[in-house]
C-alpha cells in the first residue's frame, strides 16, 4: 500500500505540470489529488521518516514550506479571516508540491523522470498558446479587413495574464535550450530541428504576449544562451543556430509596430497621467506611484507585516487616503513588497533566504543557466505579486520544487 502511494506522486506531478497554464480547474484538481495522496499516507504511514525530509534545513524545499508556515502564523493577527484563509488557499503550492516531492522514493527521481515533468509543463503551455492563438485570430479576422491588435496583449493572453503567460514562455524557452536532445525524438538531426522551430515559436509568441518585462526577459535569455554555447561550451555552430532564433525574436520584435508603441509611449502616458487628474489609469504611472508610496507603509508594521489577509483593506485605505483612483484594486505590483508589507521583514528575509536556498549547487559554469532562470524568475517577482495568483504560485512551487530533485541528482552524481 505504501509503495502504492508513493509511486502515485508522480504521475500528480505530470498533471500538475501540465496544468499550470490551463485554467484553474484542472490545477485545483491536481492540488485536490495531491493532497489526498498526502492525508492517506499520513493514516497509512505511522513512519514520520517521509515527512522529516522537509523539515531539514539542508533540504531547500524546508525554506519554500517555512514561507507558507508564516503566512499561516500571519492569520494570528489579521483583522480580515477571510481574506486571508483565501489567500493561504491559494498559496497550498508552496507546502503541498514540496512535501509530495519528499514522499518520491530516490528511484523514481532521475533526470529522465524530471525531463517528463518539465515536458508535461511544456505541453500544458502549448496547449493554452495555441487556444489563445486560434480565439485571437478569429476574432481578428471577424472585424473589417485584419485587426491586428486582436492577436497582442491582453487579446492574446485572455485566459492568462500576460505577464505570467510570458514568463511560463521564457522558462519553457530555456527549458527547451536544456534539455537534451534524446527526450525529443530519435534522430539527433531531427530533435535539434525540431528544439529550433519551438524555440523560434516560443519567441514570436512572446513577443505577441506584449509584456515589456517579458521582452526584456527573453532578450537576456537569448544573450545568456549564447554566452554559453559560446564562452563556456564553446560550441560554435550551436551557437550560430541559437543566434539565428535570436534574430526570429528580435525581427518579429520590430515587425510587430504595436508592440513598439508600448514602449515609445512609456514616457508620453505618463506624462499624460500626471496632467489628467488623480485617476491613474496607465500601468507605467500606476507602478510608479506605488513603488513611490509603499514603502512608508511597510515601516509602520516592518517586523511582523499587516497580517495575511489585511494587505487588500490596508492598500485601498491608503490610496484613499491619496487621493488617487485606479479604477480598481492593486497590490504593490511586486513580490518582495507584497511579502513584506504582508508579513514583515522576518517574512521578506525568509523570502531571501529561499531564493538563495534554491540557487546554492547552480553556481559552477556547467549550471550556471539554472541560477539566471531563478534569477528571472526574482526579475518577474519585481513587476508583479507573481505568488498571489494561483497561476503564479502554482509555477513558482513546481519550478522550484523541480530545481530542487534535479539539483539533488547532480549531487549525487
Amino acid at each position: 500500500m505504501k509503495e502504492i502511494i508513493h509511486k502515485s506522486i508522480y504521475p500528480l506531478l505530470i498533471f500538475a505540470g501540465f496544468s499550470i497554464s490551463l485554467p484553474p480547474l484542472f490545477k485545483s484538481l491536481s492540488l485536490s489529488l495531491l493532497l489526498l495522496i498526502l492525508v492517506i499516507n499520513l493514516i497509512v504511514n505511522r513512519n514520520q521518516t517521509y515527512f522529516s525530509k522537509i523539515l531539514s534545513p539542508k533540504n531547500s524545499l524546508f525554506y519554500l514550506a517555512l514561507f507558507y508556515l508564516l503566512y499561516c502564523v500571519g492569520m494570528f493577527y489579521t483583522s480580515d479571516l477571510k481574506e486571508g484563509i483565501k489567500d493561504l488557499t491559494i498559496k497550498l503550492p508552496l507546502i503541498i508540491l514540496p512535501i509530495a516531492a519528499c514522499l518520491m522514493p530516490k528511484r523514481i527521481i532521475t533526470k529522465n523522470r524530471l525531463w517528463k515533468l518539465f515536458l508535461a509543463f511544456a505541453v500544458g503551455l502549448f496547449v493554452m498558446q495555441v487556444y489563445s492563438l486560434v480565439v485571437a485570430l478569429t476574432n481578428a479576422f471577424s472585424a473589417e479587413g485584419f485587426d491586428v491588435k486582436q492577436i497582442l496583449y491582453t487579446r492574446l493572453a485572455r485566459k492568462i495574464h500576460s505577464t505570467y503567460f510570458s514568463l511560463f514562455t521564457c522558462t519553457a524557452l530555456l527549458g527547451f535550450y536544456l534539455i537534451p536532445l534524446k527526450y525529443l525524438l530519435k534522430s539527433k538531426k531531427g530533435s535539434m530541428f525540431l528544439k529550433l522551430v519551438i524555440m523560434s515559436w516560443l519567441a514570436v509568441f512572446n513577443v505577441l504576449l506584449s509584456s515589456r518585462i517579458g521582452v526584456i526577459a527573453m532578450l537576456i535569455a537569448f544573450i545568456v544562451i549564447l554566452f554559453n554555447e559560446l564562452v563556456i561550451r564553446r560550441r560554435f555552430f550551436n551557437a550560430l543556430t541559437y543566434f539565428c532564433v535570436c534574430c526570429v525574436f528580435v525581427i518579429s520584435f520590430f515587425v510587430v509596430k504595436n508592440l513598439n508603441n508600448r514602449y515609445e509611449n512609456i514616457v508620453s502616458k505618463t506624462q499624460i497621467t500626471k496632467e489628467s487628474g488623480n485617476k491613474i489609469v496607465d500601468s507605467v504611472s500606476q507602478r510608479s506611484f506605488i513603488y513611490g508610496n509603499v514603502g512608508g507603509m511597510i515601516k509602520k508594521s516592518s517586523v511582523f507585516g499587516v497580517g495575511t489577509g489585511d494587505v487588500k483593506e490596508e492598500l485601498e485605505e491608503f490610496y484613499k487616503e491619496k487621493g488617487v483612483d485606479f479604477g480598481r484594486y492593486l497590490n504593490p505590483h511586486n513580490q518582495f513588497l507584497q511579502t513584506a508589507f504582508a508579513i514583515g521583514v522576518l517574512g521578506l528575509v525568509c523570502f531571501v533566504v529561499m531564493l538563495f536556498a534554491f540557487s546554492w549547487g547552480f553556481w559552477n559554469k556547467d549550471s550556471l543557466i539554472y541560477l539566471f532562470a531563478i534569477g528571472m524568475l526574482c526579475v518577474y517577482m519585481m513587476t508583479e505579486s507573481i505568488i498571489e495568483r494561483q497561476q503564479g504560485v502554482h509555477f513558482v512551487a513546481f519550478f522550484l520544487t523541480w530545481l530542487s530533485m534535479f539539483k539533488k541528482i547532480k549531487r549525487e552524481v
